[in-house]
């Protein structure tokens, strides 16, 4: 699946082929079974972490799972 990921060398979006099948951005059953848009790690929804990275067209992030998310805020930190 093609998802939009941002690159903060550049500051822009670049497309990113996510290995999820089941990607979320929101879900009101926390027992769902989705998949980490970063890695495809399959997890329940309420383990989910909102993307500081992976984001919709309107900005909305899909959820990843804990290990990515903290890969996600090192990567932040390095750029910010």
């Amino acid at each position: 699946m093609i998802l939009r990921k941002w690159d903060y060398r550049a500051h822009a979006y670049r497309a990113f082929q996510s290995p999820a099948v089941k990607p979320a951005l929101y879900s009101e059953d926390m027992e769902l079974l989705v998949d980490c848009a970063n890695c495809g790690k399959e997890l329940p929804f309420g383990d989910c972490y909102t993307s500081k990275t992976i984001h919709t067209e309107i900005g909305f992030g899909y959820g990843v799972c804990e290990d990515c998310y903290a890969k996600e805020i090192k990567e932040y930190k390095k750029w910010n």
